[in-house]
């Protein structure tokens, strides 16, 4: 097992998973890693951001992992924990209060992809845990197998603590992610149906239908506060 100590988060990975824990570089701020990517525009903030999956993680990943869930074999998941200000923590679109250590099957749908790929399931949900306000944003490289696959995230998420703003943290070595295998061979790619910008409307039960804005990899964009719908 590998743990991932940063920026006020603890996470814990199985065997043949890999993970980044990192917090994209301000405008003018030297970043820790290269790997952390380019800095923000002038007046932006930025703040942590966990990737966890049973893949390797290539360089360059967009927040919400565009440049890897197309890598995703049937027997792969990715765990995305993407932080927001803490002032959005008191909006009621992050009023769950809690890191969800649970997910269910039925909570994983075709249609909250940030990039929909024929074949893979995601579930999105946001929520508050220390004054901090998250999304968590999953994907299973097949909704067919999502029964079997699930459990392999609520073993992670199960790991997963949070800090308060400030709170002392064992010092993690880098931001840079561990050198693990995956635990499986990974399947061809799946074919892809293009890029979208916003979640289609979700008919099984889950958190909201509205995604948080995407940067893609190499580009930081500004990220409005979201709001309920």
């Amino acid at each position: 097992m590998t743990q991932l100590v940063a920026h006020g988060i603890e996470v814990t990975l199985p065997s043949g998973w890999e993970g980044r824990l990192f917090r994209r570089p301000a405008a003018g701020e030297v970043s820790a890693s290269a790997a952390d990517g380019p800095p923000a525009p002038a007046g932006e903030t930025t703040h942590a951001v966990l990737h966890v999956s049973t893949i390797a993680l290539p360089p360059g990943v967009g927040d919400f992992a565009s440049g890897a869930v197309e890598r995703l074999g049937v027997d792969d998941v990715l765990i995305v924990v993407f932080e927001y200000e803490p002032a959005s923590a008191g909006q009621p679109l992050f009023r769950a209060a809690g890191v969800p250590e649970r997910l269910e099957p039925e909570d994983f749908s075709p249609g909250v992809l940030q990039r929909r790929i024929r074949g893979q399931a995601g579930a999105q949900l946001f929520f508050n845990d220390s004054g901090r306000a998250f999304c968590l944003y999953v994907v299973l490289g097949s909704f067919a197998n999502r029964r079997r696959l699930v459990p392999a995230v609520n073993e992670v998420l199960a790991t997963l603590t949070v800090e308060q703003p400030g709170a002392s943290v064992r010092p993690a070595p880098s931001t840079a992610a561990p050198s693990t295998t995956t635990s499986g061979p990974t399947t061809s790619e799946p074919a892809t149906s293009g890029p979208t910008t916003s979640v289609p409307p979700v008919s099984e039960p889950g958190p909201t239908t509205s995604a948080p804005p995407v940067s893609e990899p190499g580009s930081t964009t500004t990220r409005p506060t979201p709001v309920e719908p």
